[in-house]
């Protein structure tokens, strides 16, 4: 059933809008054989991070974006959006914070509406997506995470009915200036296109800009 999905779109730091259905190819899915939720990085580019669940957290994932949920008993994910309204909370942000070894780390943020104190909550990172979900609620990934897990989709690859659930999220990023994550994965893609090709030389001056933007970005 995980291989059933779907994406939601984010510009920035805006909320989630309506949904619409994706799919990713089959030779990039044979390479996760559990099932797995692809958070979607908007930046230059397609990248997805993958985080590998339990197949209770992609069902639950689609039950609600099918409207598959609607029972007379809410599940815990519905029921932690309940709470939440029921005490004037709202979920403002889900962040994926950290990898330790092979498991991420994840964190709820509830506040309300129009008050500066911010309730922080530890969870794991598939419940902290399905109450993202329920809550309508942005999705942030740590940019170290980013940096060393993300996937670049290529273009061209081949389109199957079969699908995983994947959810566009935003990385943390400063708000204004230029994009200095941006800038280090568009130069990280060309520096590998580069060496793909052979153009060493290429490379070699790609890889020298990388170092400077991360220096100047420490």
């Amino acid at each position: 059933m995980w291989r059933h999905g779907f994406q939601q779109d984010v510009k920035g730091v805006f909320p989630m809008s309506r949904a619409k259905i994706t799919s990713i190819g089959q030779a990039f899915l044979s390479r996760f054989p559990s099932p797995t939720i692809f958070l979607k990085i908007p930046c230059d580019g397609e990248f997805l991070l993958p985080i590998v669940v339990g197949e209770f957290s992609v069902e639950k994932l689609i039950a609600a974006f099918w409207g598959d949920d609607k029972g007379d008993t809410p599940d815990q994910f519905q029921l932690v959006n309940n709470v939440v309204e029921k005490l004037g909370y709202e979920v403002k942000m889900v962040r994926i914070t950290e990898r330790v070894v092979n498991t991420y780390f994840a964190k709820l943020y509830l506040s309300k509406p129009g008050e500066n104190d911010v309730i922080i909550v530890d969870a794991r990172p598939s419940d902290a997506i399905n109450v993202a979900n329920r809550c309508k609620a942005p999705i942030y990934v740590n940019k170290q995470i980013v940096l060393a897990d993300a996937i670049r989709i290529g273009y061209g690859m081949g389109r199957v009915r079969d699908k995983k659930s994947t959810y566009d999220v935003s990385f943390d990023s400063a708000a204004d200036g230029p994009d200095l994550l941006l800038e280090e994965l568009d130069l990280v893609r060309n520096m590998d296109l580069a060496v793909k090709e052979e153009r060493y030389t290429d490379a070699a001056k790609l890889r020298e800009k990388l170092m400077k933007l991360r220096d100047h970005g420490q």
